[in-house]
């Protein structure tokens, strides 16, 4: 019998709320100190915990920060013995209490934000071919191919330009409303941000309320939205394993 690892919750009181987890085996709590660690036990291997259990995997996390601040470890992490997770408890305390203080009532929203990029990339070269004055037969393959080389480079730089400032524009629509973020730019030419922001409770309604104003204002950007999550990507560590 394997030990199935959800997260870390800020408490170490007995909780006598019933949670089921993976196929439906009702979580259980191993306390240390002021924290603890949220498990279910598991009959089998890492191999028989397909993609499909994400989403129970998920729900004990929801459900878990309905009344705790949560510190989320990665899908599918498993130990096979007790002492181990004990010693994976204990040895790691100060970064879980440290993590959980920073992460204590605040929750992660992500942001996609779409827009025409291919489309773009089409606008500038063709403001650039209009602008050249081309004499091809007068120039030499060299010469026509390290023209042709610089303005590719002057292209993606002035696509890079104006993606930097429609993200500038987006980001400062959020920021103000988290208290940390992580944001990943042009992912794909479509792709123009994927955003990561921490946000306290209290200011959460505030966040998705920017977010609706945003999206009403814009018609050439498309905006997907989701959250509150568990902080995933604010977690200092990696807590789990292969």
């Amino acid at each position: 019998m394997s030990i199935y690892i959800y997260g870390i919750i800020d408490s170490n009181d007995r909780i006598d709320e019933s949670i089921k987890g993976l196929n439906g085996i009702p979580v259980s709590y191993i306390p240390y100190k002021d924290i603890s660690l949220v498990i279910s036990s598991f009959n089998g291997d890492i191999q028989d915990i397909t993609k499909i259990k994400v989403l129970e995997h998920e729900d004990v996390l929801d459900r878990l920060m309905e009344k705790f601040t949560v510190l989320p470890f990665r899908f599918r992490t498993l130990y096979n013995r007790e002492e181990d997770v004990v010693s994976m408890l204990k040895d790691f305390y100060n970064d879980f209490s440290e993590d959980l203080g920073r992460l204590r009532n605040k929750a992660e929203f992500d942001i996609k934000v779409i827009w025409s990029g291919d489309k773009i990339i089409e606008e500038i070269t063709s403001d650039y071919d209009r602008d050249r004055d081309i004499s091809a037969g007068d120039e030499s393959r060299g010469k026509l191919f390290m023209e042709q080389a610089y303005n590719k480079y002057k292209i993606d730089r002035e696509f890079e330009e104006r993606a930097n400032i429609c993200i500038t524009v987006i980001d400062n629509f959020f920021s103000k409303f988290a208290s940390e973020k992580k944001l990943e730019k042009l992912k794909s030419k479509n792709l123009l941000l994927v955003a990561f922001y921490l946000v306290d409770k209290e200011r959460q309604g505030d966040f998705k309320e920017a977010f609706d104003s945003l999206k009403a204002s814009s018609s050439d950007l498309q905006y997907l939205f989701s959250g509150p999550w568990p902080p995933y990507n604010f977690v200092r560590i990696e807590y789990g394993k292969d």
